[in-house]
């Protein structure tokens, strides 16, 4: 089933966004890619969404046939390698390793601040759109690549110079100059977050 994880991604971003995904990536002639690598990040633990959230995305995607050897997932609460830091980030995308054919799924969850990024609690820092943009490139450039990213102000990421690239799928769960909704320790998942894991089935 792995070959229908885009198809399943562009019909959770019609659910989400109400946008209506191109014809040309639900047709027969699109090549998906074989196999995945993924890398899921929950960068804050102030309350449980984040951390639900990756965890959720890592079963959806080994639901779809995706090795769980090949899916990394780091959370602000993790141990050791487990912990959503820089360094930890870094050496994930490192050692993604996808094969010729592979695609690169990317999916980070957490608060966001204009003109920074997504908070990583542990550093008590922000990934960048364009950190995020070199990290992807160290392992990805030349593969397929989906990256959702949630949080407020999150469209940063889908726009400037760093991120967009004609081999990326960007989805956010807000624009570069709006916050997102719907986050706090009362919900399983931010309203983003459940929409798209609910759409993909």
């Amino acid at each position: 089933m792995r070959h229908q994880l885009v198809v399943a991604l562009a019909l959770s971003l019609a659910a989400c966004g109400g946008i209506a995904p191109s014809p040309e990536l639900l047709g027969p002639s699109y090549r998906q890619p074989p196999g995945w690598k993924a890398v899921l990040i929950a960068g804050d633990d102030a309350e449980p969404a984040f951390d639900n959230a990756v965890d959720a995305m890592a079963a959806k995607l080994a639901g779809y046939g995706v090795d769980r050897a090949a899916i990394v997932t780091l959370k602000a609460d993790g141990a050791g390698p487990s912990a959503a830091t820089m360094d930890n980030i870094q050496d994930a995308f490192a050692g993604l390793g996808p094969g010729a054919r592979d695609g690169c799924f990317v999916f980070l969850t957490s608060h966001g601040r204009p003109g920074q990024g997504l908070l990583l609690a542990r550093d008590r820092g922000f990934l960048s759109p364009g950190e995020l943009a070199g990290l992807i490139n160290i392992s990805c450039r030349n593969h397929p690549t989906v990256v959702i990213v949630s949080g407020c102000f999150s469209g940063s990421f889908a726009e400037g110079p760093s991120m967009p690239d004609r081999k990326r799928v960007i989805l956010t769960a807000a624009r570069r100059d709006r916050p997102s909704f719907g986050c706090n320790a009362g919900l399983q998942y931010t309203v983003f977050d459940r929409c798209v894991l609910d759409n993909l089935i």
